[in-house]
């Protein structure tokens, strides 16, 4: 029985129209099914189907809901392990498919149970749609324009209902996801991380303590739910992984320019096909990359909405459809509704499963015109001298910040390159620790860059700001750097001549002993032995 259910079958579709024979390879994004030519040295791409499993049965509901001419074409099964020897029998038959029908029936598939299921299921969506539906519409579009741009303003933010139900909390194990993760509901809802995974989205960075063999380990992830056909909810983690090679996903290969593209603004940059190989479906989608764990991700186009306005900002016709296809709207002045303006590029997110503001594009208008006049120096020229001015000034105020006030990445600080890690904490307002810093008298140090909103810059601590409502840990550098790079003082080495080391707060030896003790005996003058 076991052997059984490891059977396999790959489909042969004839063409009625043409009388074309092929091999089903999946489905195309019209329903139409994807063919091959019926060689065996095709057969690593053929789609292969359970013979006992659902996935036939998910490819046809398909390809009746989607293709126009399903009666166009007639299926035959073949077993995998076998179509290398029978793909040309079967070729030779379907010449003549009336005169071979007895021989083809073995092999024959029976479509019409599947075409009436669709349409009973089709007949019932549309009996089921309110008939105000063209009533609302209005109103549920202007709620979600609404919900939109309190996304595109605050990333952050959940993005909300947006005409779907959320997942159903109650289908959720707690008291499973505490003990197999280290997951508390109380802290998933504190930090608002919560709302956004019951909403289909990703938690940021939280710490999880998943358990191996017995062993539990702590690791960094962003967390989202998943549901299953019978509405089952699981927790899948999103781990950190190393920069992805980019060569391949589902089934699309990615040029040097996707991989130029989202490598610089984490954004594919156009709509591609993606198979989904358990039925065969070719979906057009967007795809990016996880800036915060470096992870491919896709969504399909159908489920991205582009709006018509963010803020007070209109999205033109031709910006929409630049969007739609994936593209990137350059240097769009955005006005919010609380009238602060910025310049900033707009690009489809798989994230933000809508446009998003590509980070690292954010200017001042006055900056943009800056750039624009370095681009074309005549222009540049009639802006005048003030204009120039008032533009520096604004660069300057701007260093540490993007024009929406959001922190501008940056990638070293004290000549210590950062990690991709360390990039994602510090835009996070997260404190990043550094080591081997050289201090100014060349030693190395440990310390913690954390961005400071009162000052609006990086801002350096010799222990975890981050911890700074807990016991403060002891800093192995904190002397070090002060005496060595602040001019400080610390009373047990002040008499020391050398700089002090990694984690020195006293003398390190004998001979510095009596370095530090020696100014003090040279007061005691007592009697000459």
């Amino acid at each position: 029985m076991a052997k059984k259910k490891d059977e396999k079958d790959v489909l042969v579709v004839r063409d009625e129209r043409t009388g074309e024979i092929s091999v089903v390879a999946g489905l195309n994004a019209d329903g139409f099914p994807k063919r091959i030519p019926a060689k065996a040295e095709n057969a690593q791409s053929f789609l292969q189907f359970d013979r006992h499993g659902d996935v036939l049965d998910n490819f046809f509901k398909n390809f009746f809901r989607q293709c126009k001419e399903p009666s166009r074409f007639g299926f035959y099964r073949v077993a995998a392990d076998q179509a290398d020897k029978l793909l040309e029998v079967i070729k030779d038959l379907l010449k003549d498919p009336d005169g071979n029908k007895e021989m083809l029936a073995p092999h024959k598939v029976d479509t019409s149970g599947y075409e009436k299921k669709v349409q009973e299921e089709q007949s019932a969506e549309k009996q089921e749609q309110p008939e105000q539906k063209q009533d609302d519409e209005p109103k549920k579009q202007e709620e979600m324009e609404q919900k939109n741009e309190q996304n595109q303003e605050s990333p952050q933010q959940t993005q909300g209902n947006r005409g779907y139900q959320p997942i159903d909390e109650s289908k959720i194990n707690w008291q499973e996801l505490e003990e197999k993760w280290g997951v508390k509901r109380d802290d998933l809802e504190k930090s608002g991380d919560l709302d956004r995974m019951l909403n289909y989205g990703k938690s940021d960075l939280v710490r999880v303590s998943p358990n191996f063999g017995g062993e539990a380990f702590e690791l960094d992830a962003r967390l989202s739910f998943k549901k299953d056909g019978e509405g089952n909810v699981s927790l899948v983690p999103h781990f950190i992984r190393k920069e992805q090679k980019l060569d391949e996903y589902k089934e699309h290969k990615f040029s040097d320019d996707d991989r130029k593209n989202l490598r610089e603004t984490g954004n594919l940059g156009r709509v591609v096909d993606l198979v989904d190989r358990e039925t065969g479906e070719i979906i057009p989608s967007f795809v990016s990359i996880d800036r915060k764990t470096n992870e491919i991700t896709d969504v399909p186009a159908n489920k991205v909405r582009i709006p018509e306005r963010i803020g007070k900002t209109e999205i033109t016709k031709q910006e929409q459809d630049m969007l739609r296809a994936g593209l990137p709207v350059r240097d769009k002045l955005i006005e919010r509704k609380d009238g602060r303006k910025f310049v900033t590029t707009l690009q489809v997110n798989v994230e933000q499963r809508g446009v998003e503001f590509v980070p690292g594009t954010g200017r001042s208008p006055r900056a943009a015109q800056a750039q624009e006049a370095k681009n074309n120096p005549a222009q540049g020229q009639a802006q005048g001298t003030e204009n120039t001015a008032n533009t520096n000034k604004e660069q300057r105020r701007n260093t540490w910040t993007n024009a929406d006030g959001s922190i501008r990445p940056i990638s070293k600080w004290s000549g210590v390159d950062f990690t991709e890690q360390q990039k994602a904490d510090y835009v996070a307002g997260k404190a990043v620790k550094l080591e081997n810093v050289t201090d100014k008298q060349g030693f190395h140090a440990t310390m913690y860059i954390r961005f400071n909103p009162e000052k609006g810059r990086p801002y350096r601590y010799d222990t975890n700001p981050d911890n700074a409502q807990k016991v403060a840990p002891s800093n192995e550098s904190r002397t070090q750097v002060a005496v060595n790079s602040e001019g400080k003082t610390n009373e047990a080495t002040k008499n020391l001549k050398e700089p002090l080391r990694k984690g020195q707060t006293a003398p390190k030896d004998t001979a510095q002993q009596q370095q530090q003790e020696k100014p003090q005996k040279k007061n005691n003058k007592g009697m000459k032995m």
